[in-house]
């Protein structure tokens, strides 16, 4: 047990990647948001609804994506964001180290990391997503580092800190997994013919054919539309699993205009003006995560959209 310190130590670092919005432990208090008083009244920022992570039910030892979308609120152009972390180990599902856990006091079982710093420009009115990847610990000393813990993250923008927010989250046990896109099968090339002699004295040589080239995860459009309705500031589908070459086509029930970010910045924002539509085709395979997004959200989650682009071996270009 004398080395348990060293690893709540180590718990601090990894309990910032196992965040998750959706998996939270029984028997925590609610998120909870406080405002930061600060000096320039014309700088003002927030984090938009509750940050999210993939994967969601993420287990100790796996690599994580971070996202949280940062919104303007002030009239002052904001040129640079940090996050600052806290982290409480609340409970250890290891027995003997949470049993230790217990004898400790508040301050021996929190821990501060380093800032994170952002460059991503906001102009008033608007906001931003902003994400960084993170790899969590298994174990350390032979302990589990899976457990439940509380999380407070201090916004700054240009350098004043104007928001922080309590998350209780989960570090899941289990075999780490690797999320990896399936790779595309090689075919094999075609053989080349044996040519067939000529009663001359030269024959001539039967040309050698190319091999077949090995598909890419870059396809064609097919022609086939998805459709999904947007309505009431939710995605009609929470998941949607497509051929690569496939469109989308959102179609915007609402007075509303939305804006669809895709989380790991791999596309441009899609605008979904009221009553609109908007369409996208997928020509690239992979896993897509969209979060919907419009003004006046006032502190809620956005609606999130999962939607996995398969290989099409029929639609390669």
């Amino acid at each position: 047990m004398k080395n348990i310190s060293f690893i709540l130590l180590l718990l601090a670092a990894a309990a910032l990647s196992g965040c998750t919005g959706s998996n939270l432990p029984g028997g925590n208090a609610p998120l909870q948001m406080q405002k930061i008083e600060h000096p320039s009244q014309n700088l003002d920022g927030e984090i938009v609804g509750t940050p999210t992570f993939y994967p969601p039910d993420v287990r100790a030892g796996e690599t994580v994506t971070a996202n949280l979308v940062v919104a303007n609120t002030g009239t002052e152009t904001i040129e640079n964001e940090s996050v600052q972390i806290k982290v409480k180990v609340d409970s250890l599902q290891d027995t003997l180290a949470n049993l230790y856990l217990k004898t400790m006091s508040d301050e021996k079982k929190t821990r501060t990391l380093d800032p994170i710093d952002f460059n991503t420009e906001i102009a008033p009115g608007t906001n931003k997503p902003i994400s960084a990847v993170f790899h969590t610990i298994a174990e350390m000393e032979g302990r589990s580092l899976a457990g439940t813990y509380d999380i407070t993250i201090t916004l700054s923008v240009n350098g004043e800190k104007v928001e922080s927010l309590v998350l209780p989250i989960t570090l899941n046990s289990g075999t780490p997994r690797e999320f990896t896109p399936t790779p595309t099968p090689s075919p094999s090339p075609t053989p080349t013919p044996t040519p067939t002699p000529v009663p001359t004295v030269t024959a001539t040589p039967t040309p050698t054919p190319t091999p077949t080239p090995t598909p890419v995860v870059v396809a064609t459009p097919t022609g086939k539309i998805v459709y999904d309705r947007v309505m009431e500031s939710k995605f009609g589908l929470q998941a949607l699993k497509i051929n690569a070459g496939d469109e989308v086509l959102w179609d915007n029930m609402d007075d509303t205009t939305y804006t669809i970010v895709e989380m790991s910045h791999k596309m441009d924002n899609i605008t979904l003006r009221d009553s609109e539509r908007a369409t996208y085709i997928f020509n690239t395979t992979g896993n897509y995560s969209f979060g919907l997004y419009y003004d006046n959200m006032r502190g809620a989650a956005p609606s999130i959209q999962n939607i996995s682009v398969i290989f099409n071996a029929t639609n390669t270009s």
